[in-house]
């Protein structure tokens, strides 16, 4: 805040407001960065073999960790726009109205420095947290839990009769076909025959080619909030080339969004492409998506048959 006074320079208050500014900046950033590094070293080591429960100690942390990044995002975000007013008033040091938009900052700075601090008492308080926990074996524990469960799935699972998909190619569709336990990644005819004209020694047909490049098992996406987490980080990396930076805040951000299945994430090509679908299913006008069509393959609830005695 800048106590405005005749007697003193006004310059020189601004700048070590902005100086002050800065420094809280730089520590919002440092403890935003350690809050990422949790999540890196979490969703790292975390198996997808698991089914989703709210009472798990996985959901616990993952849902508490990117609460609290969300307010650490909203104080570097708040800091960045004080720092932003104050640039403005010192390109503007010559204008007589230079005291008005200094009550201005000043409104501003009071409205969001209880907020700054009140974030910033809970993202130290779970960085403590999370400093006294054994994270190798809280990993441990959560995976075994995962692997038990995911036996006790595929016995289920063999149960099923699952029928083949129709046998002709549906090209540039992504097909989640619980029937078949498995996520088939768009495609186009024209690329798969390039693969095997260009790899006939790796692959022997074009249905060999799907088989092989573009099917994922259902079990990758049993747990669709981490997987969209982890999807999400891969897209940003790996396909786009950016920052780790830039990928734990957009899977951080997918993290919660539940009417997004994971393999879409997958399935796009590019950011744009993710922008443009989640832009669709916002304004429900997923049929204008020109990327590629989504079909879903749900497996028939039995019914039980009535004794007719």
């Amino acid at each position: 805040m800048i106590s405005i006074s005749k007697d003193k320079n006004t310059i020189k208050l601004l700048e070590i407001e902005k100086k002050s500014l800065n420094s809280m900046l730089d520590i919002q950033k440092n403890l935003n960065k350690q809050i990422l590094q949790f999540l890196k070293n979490f969703f790292g080591d975390l198996k997808l073999e698991l089914n989703f429960d709210s009472e798990n100690k996985a959901f616990h942390y993952i849902n508490e960790a990117t609460s609290i990044l969300n307010h650490s995002n909203t104080n570097i975000e708040k800091l960045n726009t004080l720092l932003k007013k104050l640039d403005e008033i010192l390109l503007e040091i010559s204008n007589n109205s230079v005291e008005e938009k200094i009550i201005q900052y000043n409104n501003i700075f009071n409205q969001d420095i209880d907020i700054l601090y009140k974030n910033t008492s809970l993202i130290e308080e779970f960085i403590h947290k999370i400093s006294l926990q054994n994270l190798a074996n809280i990993l441990e524990e959560i995976n075994q839990t995962s692997e038990e469960s995911s036996k006790d799935s595929n016995e289920a699972t063999n149960l099923i009769d699952s029928n083949l998909l129709n046998s002709s190619f549906i090209e540039n569709t992504l097909v989640i076909s619980e029937m078949q336990g498995k996520v088939i990644l768009p495609y186009k005819i024209q690329e798969i025959n390039n693969i095997l004209f260009n790899n006939n020694d790796k692959y022997s047909s074009i249905e060999d080619v799907i088989e092989k490049l573009y099917t994922r098992p259902m079990k990758d996406y049993r747990f669709s909030a981490i997987t969209r987490f982890k999807e999400a980080y891969k897209l940003v990396t790996e396909r786009e080339h950016k920052s780790k930076m830039q990928a734990l805040s957009l899977a951080s951000e997918l993290f919660a969004n539940l009417s997004l299945h994971p393999a879409i994430i997958t399935a796009c090509k590019s950011l744009d492409e993710l922008d443009i679908y989640l832009a669709c299913l916002e304004d429900n006008t997923l049929d204008e998506f020109p990327f590629f069509e989504v079909k879903y393959e749900i497996a028939p609830k039995l019914q039980k048959q009535e004794n007719p005695f």
